[in-house]
């Protein structure tokens, strides 16, 4: 698949929500320097302050779409920042030392899928988050467009993995395993130290009560890594 049409907006309310009003079709990419109402995982909001939010327009995804976006991302950003290791916090959002750097959001919008990816920048909009540019990256002007520009080539090179590649990737990134976390999985929260993480399918955590396997599609991490 190639790289349709470019649009770079000045600034939009989402990405998501603009690739629908400009009619964008599968291979098409947008992307702003300043979106005021980003959404992330679960209802939670993204600020693309310091940053860029992009979004791809793909046919239709796959289950283990997440999972691949991510890995790939993190290797294409970890070669800015070389000193530094681009890790995966299950499923798929970026984190460097402990602080978020990129986040990913995929809807599934009647016939197209829509990723969206936001990466700071310039500056981290949290404390608990970080910036390329914190990390030692040369940002110069140009620099949000040609992380745009990789953010979409490696959203489309993504979509080709297949899911045992993708799942290769991503593994060799988890920063979870061996940690201590309280999983949302479903109605319950569940609190442990993670043991394994298939990440298409499911996360195994030991327990006070032994272990609990957490179904990927329920559940979601619900403390700081």
């Amino acid at each position: 698949m190639r790289k349709g049409q470019v649009v770079m907006l000045e600034e939009a309310v989402s990405t998501q929500d603009a690739a629908i009003e400009h009619a964008l079709q599968v291979g098409d990419v947008c992307w702003t320097s300043r979106q005021t109402g980003g959404r992330g995982r679960r209802g939670k909001t993204w600020s693309s302050e310091g940053g860029v939010a992009v979004t791809v327009v793909l046919n239709e995804a796959t289950p283990h779409l997440p999972i691949a976006v991510a890995a790939l991302l993190a290797a294409r950003l970890n070669h800015l920042i070389p000193k530094h290791h681009v890790g995966i916090k299950w499923p798929n959002d970026l984190y460097v030392e402990g602080k978020k750097l990129v986040g990913i959001l995929i809807e599934q919008r009647r016939d197209r899928c829509l990723v969206g990816v936001g990466v700071n920048v310039e500056s981290a909009p949290l404390p608990s988050a970080t910036a390329l540019h914190d990390l030692g990256a040369e940002i110069g002007e140009a620099s949000k467009s040609e992380i745009a520009s990789l953010v979409a080539d490696a959203v489309i090179e993504s979509s080709q993995l297949d899911e045992n590649t993708a799942v290769t990737h991503w593994s060799s990134r988890d920063i979870l395993v061996g940690t201590q976390q309280r999983i949302q999985s479903g109605k319950r929260v569940v609190s442990g130290i993670v043991r394994h993480i298939d990440p298409c399918h499911n996360l195994i955590l030991q327990t006070e009560e032994g272990i609990v396997e957490c179904e990927a599609a329920t559940s979601t991490v619900i403390n700081p890594c």
